[in-house]
């Protein structure tokens, strides 16, 4: 029997050694975005390389005191024509958010299948002529 429960606890050690290793990979799929370390970043819509559908809000939330002042979106990975979107860009009173919702008649009425690319620029109220740019991709289902 000692030998037997010998193999039983050398098993459940293994099994422990694996959860971890696992649980360590699965955390590194969820690492924080270097968008978000940019000054007046708190978040990107949808966030990079997420998988949306073609009707997919797009945007950025920003922090209090900066202001979204440009954004593009590009029917490729590599941002080749892209397409300025501002004039038609939402504003979210209370939470800093500005969003574009893609929809018949508008300058991008549905998210090209494959890869997107979104171009940002904000500037920081406080100091005009301070900007700062985030580019991300995404995929369309």
């Amino acid at each position: 029997m000692p030998g037997r429960q010998r193999l039983i606890f050398a098993a459940l050690v293994l099994a422990g050694i694996g959860l971890f290793v696992a649980a360590g990979l699965i955390g590194n799929d969820n690492s924080p975005d270097q968008a978000l370390s940019t000054p007046g970043v708190e978040g990107l819509i949808p966030r990079r390389g997420d998988e949306v559908l073609r009707q997919q809000r797009v945007g950025m939330d920003l922090e209090p005191g900066f202001r979204l002042v440009s954004l593009t979106i590009s029917p490729d990975a590599r941002c080749r024509r892209p397409v300025e979107v501002i004039s038609e860009v939402r504003r979210v009173e209370g939470l800093e958010q500005y969003v574009y919702q893609p929809a018949e008649g508008k300058l991008v009425e549905f998210l090209s299948p494959d890869q997107n690319c979104v171009i940002a620029t904000i500037e920081e109220i406080a100091a005009p002529g301070r900007f700062s740019e985030v580019e991300w991709t995404f995929t369309v289902a």
